[in-house]
């Protein structure tokens, strides 16, 4: 039996990215809810410039969820703009549902420069902050490569980039925890490439991090160019 919409046990607040054919355009938002056979609401989005975008209603969009490491997809027609007492919109409920499980540890690749501080901020080490490089990424942690190893297996930092989700860029500060190192090399220089584990997300942090990954999956899986364009 197909499976529906309820059947994913989606939670408000999951992130959401919305692709619009005409006019052409693609942002993140937020799930407000879902009424089964009935219709799904969420968060009107806004534009790189906070603007909320408008378009007109019986519009057909593609959206793309991200929930219990399962990417959604399903098109659907809105149905109805409201600005009060928030701007969200209510979309027509969908009738084919595609899913793709990935498991919460697959990584992609990414190119981020990083900041690595230390977890103590009574500690003085003249070594940190330092300025390090992100080549890959998942749902629990990332691997940050460096010229020499930073710590000892289950030291604590602090690690702070910058990701662009939808033309918008944000910034991720959260502490990490050191899993793993192994040698490896970079355009003929030894690099030491440094295993985090994400610990204590804050919410906005994690769900920053859920829409970006999601993002580099797409690119990634050829389902979405490196500009963020649908393929």
């Amino acid at each position: 039996m197909a499976k529906t919409l309820a059947d994913f046990k989606l939670q408000i607040g999951e992130p959401v990215r919305v692709e619009i054919k005409a006019p052409k355009g693609h942002y993140m938002t937020s799930l407000v809810g879902v009424v089964e056979n009935s219709g799904v609401f969420i968060q009107a989005p806004k534009n790189a410039y906070g603007e909320t975008v408008l378009i007109t209603e019986g519009n057909i969009i593609t959206l793309r969820l991200l929930s219990n490491n399962r990417i959604i997809t399903f098109t659907s027609k809105l149905l109805k703009q409201y600005d009060l007492p928030v701007s969200y919109w209510l979309l027509e409920y969908p009738t084919r549902i595609e899913s793709k499980q990935i498991r919460s540890n697959s990584r992609v690749p990414v190119n981020l420069m990083v900041s690595v501080d230390d977890f103590d901020e009574m500690s003085h080490r003249e070594d940190l902050p330092c300025s390090a490089l992100g080549v890959d990424i998942s749902l629990s942690g990332c691997c940050v490569q460096y010229g020499r190893t930073l710590g000892d297996i289950g030291d604590r930092f602090y690690l702070t980039t910058r990701v662009r989700v939808a033309d918008i860029e944000h910034v991720i500060l959260t502490p990490v925890e050191l899993r793993n190192l192994h040698r490896g090399s970079e355009a003929g220089s030894v690099v030491i490439n440094h295993g985090f584990k994400f610990i204590d997300l804050d919410e906005d942090s994690r769900l920053i991090l859920i829409a970006f990954t999601y993002q580099q999956f797409l690119v990634e899986t050829g389902n979405m160019e490196p500009n963020g364009q649908e393929l």
